[in-house]
């Protein structure tokens, strides 16, 4: 799985930690900034855009608090991007809403925890493990986001 990686100064070492521990699972990941913090919508835009060309699969970014990051992904059509603080909204933002790219906040989690994030988000399968009323609900609730998106972007 390629797996695009951004942040601004606030959640660089979020970034770094998430990176390390990715490479060595044997995810191919791309850096947007590898080498510097950026500013936190750069960082956004340049993850987003990634899932949004289809270029990666997945893409995870931080900043502070990871709020503005997730507005920002928003705004792409065909990226569904879900700001966590924890594990278990981290897991259920891939299983309920099939979300494409995770947000998290430097102020809000700490290294450790935003490594766990990363990795039950990506293991983690839409519709995966749900009872059969839920899911079909679920199901179809993703269907009706897709269709608003065709109305609300005429594309």
């Amino acid at each position: 799985m390629k797996v695009a990686l951004g942040a601004d100064g606030s959640g660089f070492e979020l970034k770094q930690a998430i990176k390390e521990d990715l490479e060595k699972k044997g995810y191919e990941i791309v850096d947007t900034n590898p080498d510097a913090p950026v500013y936190y919508a750069k960082a956004a835009l340049a993850v987003a855009g990634l899932v949004q060309k289809k270029t990666v699969d997945r893409g995870i970014i931080m900043c502070g608090t990871g709020m503005g990051l997730s507005i920002i992904a928003n705004k792409h059509k065909g990226v569904y991007a879900a700001l966590c603080e924890s594990t278990y909204t981290a897991r259920r933002a891939r299983v309920v809403n099939n979300t494409n790219v995770l947000c998290m906040g430097g102020f809000v989690v700490g290294k450790v925890l935003a490594v766990e994030m990363a990795n039950a988000w990506l293991e983690a399968d839409h519709l995966n493990g749900l009872d059969p009323k839920t899911r079909s609900v679920v199901e179809h609730e993703f269907d009706s986001i897709v269709e608003y998106e065709q109305i609300a972007y005429k594309n």
